[in-house]
């Protein structure tokens, strides 16, 4: 009777690990990184490991959109890996892109405000059919949520609005981290200024295909960056919009050439506030 127990206790725990032990599934209660509970950022407030659908119209539960202002009208998929729990954006070209955004586009508000916080994701990047993964232009990225929703300009029809690029693939060994401060003068051509040194060479490549997870550090004048929990590079800054302006999720997949395709698989994406 023992080896009964026994085996069915092995069973048991194989099953469980069938169910939870794929590495695009979460296992347990998420911790807070240190670098976020040290400026007291260690409560959960947004967690999506895409265990279900919650991008596509058929979703029960809607958490991410295709349409987004931004760019051109996604042309590539996103669909859920056939195993569960991993999205996969495919991009086919260059300007051609996708992407899923934590908002709809539309003038009203929508969602939580994400002002200030640690914003992280598992992310790995491959590249697609005859692709050169140097080519590479996926992406983690934080947008002013009410540009999103059309509400940043002022009485004079100016606007002003804020990009935070947690991580930009810019080739092997390279990682774009960058802090965007938007202007449009009324019918005018948009200025952007940002961080001077963005592009940083670092000892492990993000897009060698294997899982890695990005995380920013946004609190009031100054923004760190982290990949695998290292940190990459820090920026202290005077932008008035990216300390007023609350931000959205922006997920991608595009690249670098016309003629190359690329893939972003996400796991999991979580905000600590």
């Amino acid at each position: 009777m023992s080896k009964i127990r026994v085996n069915v206790r092995i069973i048991a725990a194989v099953s469980l690990c069938l169910l939870g032990c794929h590495e695009g599934l979460a296992q347990t209660t998420p911790t807070a990184p240190s670098q976020a509970s040290a400026y007291g950022y260690s409560t959960l407030v947004f967690n999506e490991d895409f265990s279900t659908d919650t991008f596509t119209p058929a979703a029960t539960t809607r958490r991410w959109w295709n349409n987004f202002w931004f760019f051109p009208p996604a042309v590539g998929t996103s669909v859920m890996l056939p195993e569960g729990g991993v999205v996969r954006m495919t991009t086919p070209g260059y300007l051609p892109n996708t992407h899923l955004v934590n908002h709809p586009v539309n003038t009203a508000a929508y969602g939580p405000d994400y002002l200030f916080g640690y914003f992280e994701a598992r992310m790995r990047f491959l590249p697609g059919t005859d692709a050169n993964v140097g080519y590479n232009w996926g992406a983690f990225w934080l947008l002013s949520k009410p540009a999103i929703e059309d509400r940043v300009s002022d009485a004079n029809g100016n606007k002003s609005w804020c990009e935070i690029d947690v991580a930009e693939m810019f080739g092997p060994y390279m990682l774009n981290t960058t802090i965007h401060s938007w202007y449009q003068p009324s019918g005018g051509t948009m200025q952007n200024t940002q961080n001077p040194n963005h592009l940083n060479n670092i000892p492990n490549n993000p897009i060698d295909g294997n899982w890695h997870t990005f995380g920013v550090l946004w609190r009031k004048g100054v923004v760190t960056w982290y990949m695998d929990n290292v940190q990459v590079s820090t920026y202290r800054h005077s932008f008035s919009v990216c300390n007023t302006q609350p931000m959205t999720i922006v997920l991608s997949a595009q690249t670098l050439a016309a003629w190359n395709s690329e893939i972003t698989d996400v796991d999991w994406v979580r905000v600590w506030r």
